[in-house]
């Protein structure tokens, strides 16, 4: 009888201590899990932080004194380099200028090579995953800069503005157009006032 009893007694306790709570291991388990989550919570708020950083360093910012106007530039330089003439891949740069004389502006400029564009041509841009649009460009008659002026610079930096990549279609005098990628996403429109 006493057996009985105790083994009633095991099964009892057994059938009760399996709902009173999770065993010691399973609390372990779960404090690891819990552990693990954070820290990939972490990391993954570091990576953006870090991330939103490099995109924010891509941009630089300039008022300067130019032909003596007053003059407000936003710039950045492509992800990666590109081949306009055979010699390597280069930085092409996109500059948003705003001049007391000149005006508004938007232009690429190259380190190397030359823009077929006589007199007039146009890019391609495609902003993200949108639909690319044809806007009108020209070369300026000078050899002190190689530099292409996108006719439209209201809607190059609408499209800057909205997206995290700008992908940038142009001639080239070495045949052909290259395609320079540059990371917009983070532009601060109030560095460039009335844009």
């Amino acid at each position: 009888m006493r057996l009985a009893m105790l083994v009633i007694g095991l099964a009892l306790c057994a059938a009760g201590c399996g709902s009173s709570g999770p065993t010691r291991a399973e609390r372990a388990a779960a404090e690891q899990a819990a552990r693990e989550a954070e820290d990939a919570r972490l990391r993954a708020e570091n990576r953006a932080r870090l991330d939103a950083e490099r995109l924010r360093a891509l941009w630089k910012y300039q008022q300067s004194t130019m032909a003596g106007g007053a003059q407000t530039t936003a710039s950045i330089l492509t992800t990666g380099g590109v081949d306009t003439d055979g010699s390597g891949e280069k930085p092409v740069q996109l500059i948003f200028r705003d001049h007391a004389d000149w005006g508004r502006s938007s232009y690429l400029v190259l380190q190397a090579g030359d823009f077929a564009c006589p007199p007039g041509c146009t890019v391609t841009v495609q902003a993200d995953e949108e639909p690319a649009v044809t806007i009108k460009a020209r070369r300026p008659n000078t050899d002190e800069a190689i530099a292409l002026f996108i006719n439209d610079h209201a809607a190059l930096w609408a499209l800057a503005g909205r997206a995290r990549e700008l992908h940038i279609t142009f001639p080239v005098k070495a045949g052909g157009t290259r395609q320079a990628r540059f990371e917009v996403d983070a532009l601060d429109p109030s560095r460039m006032p009335g844009w």
